[in-house]
């Protein structure tokens, strides 16, 4: 344990991290730990915890945080496609590494005041983003966007994709963030962009991230160029490595369910 005196929440209820609920007195310590109070240990704070719930913190497992400045009360009311097109895309080329740190630092005061300790991000200069959630003392995944179509960050896919295999190199398990691949979409990598993320992943042994099956307009688009529905065609091109996040589905089959069992997606 820290040498850091503890804070004492009193009357309090706690789930700790196997779901037992305690009632009562607790100890909070600076490593995450806790233990019962007996009423007179040195602490750095005493708190009444009669109107608190103490339990684990919440993750968010699809961001992007710098966008905390670009997208809210942005053009509300747009179909995806149009508010991508005509309001979000057209802000973003603009965008710059001072940008994305601002507004990463903005997301990030509002998840440590939220009680949010993680995140699985996507969006540009990701080295920029994982430098203000470690400052932050945050976890995160961060994961750098892949397009064919010309970014803020990268003129093209290799380029995103040479920058993340050296972000992915770097990654140690005792850091706070880890980088990530963030293929966009099926409407914006072509197969060639799609199969090089993830062989790129797989050598890595890192994890991918992308939009799927969002809008019902995404879906029809991919079957009418493919003859698949977008998890049916990520699946056909052996696109899934473990643990691929596979952001918002909301418009999936059961058997395409079934495949992202199959390769633990999430």
């Amino acid at each position: 344990m820290s040498d850091t005196p503890p804070v004492r929440y009193r009357n309090t209820v706690l789930y700790d991290h196997d779901g037992v609920k305690v009632m009562g007195d607790v100890l909070l310590h600076a490593d995450g730990s806790w233990t019962e109070s007996n009423g007179d240990e040195d602490v750095v704070q005493d708190i009444d915890g009669s109107k608190r719930l103490i339990t684990r913190s919440f993750q968010n497992w699809h961001t992007h945080l710098a966008m905390q400045l670009n997208a809210r009360d942005f053009s509300d009311g747009y179909p995806l496609h149009r508010w991508l097109n005509e309001a979000i895309f057209p802000t973003e080329a603009r965008i710059t590494p001072d940008y994305v740190r601002i507004g990463s630092r903005s997301a990030a005061a509002e998840m440590i005041r939220t009680g949010s300790t993680f995140s699985a991000d996507m969006y540009f200069f990701p080295s920029v983003t994982g430098e203000v959630l470690t400052d932050a003392g945050l976890r995160g995944l961060v994961g750098g966007p892949v397009s064919d179509a010309a970014l803020p960050s990268h003129p093209d896919a290799g380029s995103a994709l040479n920058e993340l295999d050296g972000l992915l190199a770097s990654n140690n398990e005792e850091d706070l963030v880890q980088y990530a691949i963030a293929t966009h979409s099926v409407y914006l990598c072509n197969e060639e962009t799609l199969r090089r993320a993830s062989e790129l992943a797989e050598k890595r042994k890192g994890r991918l991230h992308i939009h799927v099956s969002e809008t019902r307009k995404e879906i029809a688009d991919c079957h009418a160029k493919t003859g698949l529905y977008p998890v049916e065609y990520l699946d056909s091109i052996d696109f899934f490595q473990p643990g691929t996040i596979c952001a918002h589905a909301s418009w999936v089959k059961k058997n395409e369910i079934r495949m992202l069992k199959k390769h633990e997606a999430t």
